[in-house]
């Protein structure tokens, strides 16, 4: 059993937190197989804004992924609508409705009907995300990369009780709340001139924004905010959510908050990823699945949310004057300011991973479909 704890945790600020460079923790065994043979959709590839819809495999059910380089985004729904399995084809220019079924409806990224027979029907959300390759390769050994097929990974790990995750990729890294969550966050109204009192709006065009949208209401939530908070205790359409981003792993999930109850950042990891604590229990959540690891509600699950993270540029060409939380908030946190030095670019792992897949570079960025290892891998290249 390796559980790995950083030093002096206490002592550290906010500030300090940020240079995460470390050693690699790595446990390396070998080799489990399966092939799909993807529907592609028109759309394009490289920076090209077209859209590609793909019509794949996942998890073992049928899946729709679309996405576009240029304008950066990526998301994916079960391709399933009153049990009957759909088939989709990308629509261009008309963003953010992204793609068409043989039915004639067409869907926007959160999976929303917007015309057609079933205007108004929605599409169930799957487990799916961009993030750092090497978070999926130790989550999933052998997961399927799109093109490349799965590898046979056969791992030894070791249990601590009470925790329904292997001790390999368990770490604590801060205190519990030391990272503060952000709860109830004040927003403004984006426009292009005059973002009073911010007089120099702490956002840049190519900044990654969360947007999510329930009931109608869509609410803006910067990564750079993120980066600071990494859970976002907030309401949505009337509907208590809590968003979560794991800087170390590059992953974004937006849950709801069942009975209301508020998120935040237990300072422990697993395989580098995000684990929330609820404030009522605090039992632990992994932030990419959702799913309870320890404490009294080990093996729930929360609900997704509708959301997709995109660059602030391509959602102004959607609402110049969308709602979006403020870069002044009473805790004067430093948004417009990025935490995390070269990290992103380097290949250093900061806490320990159960497994190191090589097949891609560590960090290199990736589509994700699923939540095990008969999910899928979208590498950049497929859109």
């Amino acid at each position: 059993m390796i559980i790995w704890f950083a030093p002096n945790q206490k002592e550290m600020t906010m500030a300090a937190r940020l240079i995460f460079v470390s050693t690699l923790y790595v446990l390396c065994l070998a080799s489990c197989t399966t092939e799909r043979e993807p529907t592609v959709a028109a759309g394009g590839s490289g920076e090209s804004r077209q859209v590609t819809v793909l019509n794949l495999m996942a998890d073992g059910q049928p899946i729709v992924a679309a996405g576009s380089n240029g304008r950066d985004f990526a998301v994916a729904f079960a391709a399933v609508l009153q049990e009957d399995t759909l088939v989709f084809d990308a629509v261009q220019g008309a963003f953010p409705v992204v793609m068409r079924d043989e039915k004639g409806n067409e869907w926007d990224v959160f999976g929303k009907a917007v015309s057609g027979p079933d205007a108004g029907a929605a599409l169930e959300p799957v487990v799916s995300g961009r993030g750092f390759w090497f978070v999926f390769g130790a989550l999933y050994p052998g997961v399927e990369i799109w093109g490349q097929g799965m590898e046979a990974i056969a791992l030894a790990t070791d249990t601590v009780p009470g925790w329904a995750v292997a001790a390999q990729g368990l770490a604590q890294g801060m205190e519990l709340d030391e990272i503060p969550s952000l709860d109830n966050p004040e927003f403004v109204t984006y426009q292009v001139l005059g973002n009073a009192p911010e007089a120099i709006f702490y956002l840049q065009e190519s900044d990654r924004v969360v947007a999510v949208k329930v009931n109608g209401e869509v609410k803006l939530y910067p990564i750079p905010v993120l980066n600071w908070h990494e859970v976002i205790n907030d309401e949505v359409g009337g509907v208590p959510v809590a968003i979560m981003y794991a800087p170390l792993t590059g992953t974004t999930r937006v849950y709801e908050r069942p009975d209301g109850v508020e998120f935040g950042v237990s300072g422990i990891i697993y395989n580098n990823n995000l684990l929330a604590f609820d404030r009522l229990t605090e039992s632990f959540w992994l932030q990419w699945e959702g799913r309870c690891v320890f404490g009294s509600r080990v093996g729930e699950q929360l609900s997704p949310v509708p959301y997709v993270v995109v660059s602030f540029s391509t959602w102004l060409q959607v609402d110049s004057q969308p709602q979006i939380v403020s870069g002044v908030q009473e805790n004067g946190f430093p948004y417009g300011d990025y935490p995390f030095g070269d990290y992103p670019e380097n290949q250093n792992i900061t806490y320990p991973l159960m497994y190191l897949d090589t097949r891609l570079p560590a960090k290199e960025e990736v589509f994700m479909a699923g939540q095990s290892r008969e999910g899928l891998i979208l590498p950049k290249s497929a859109w």
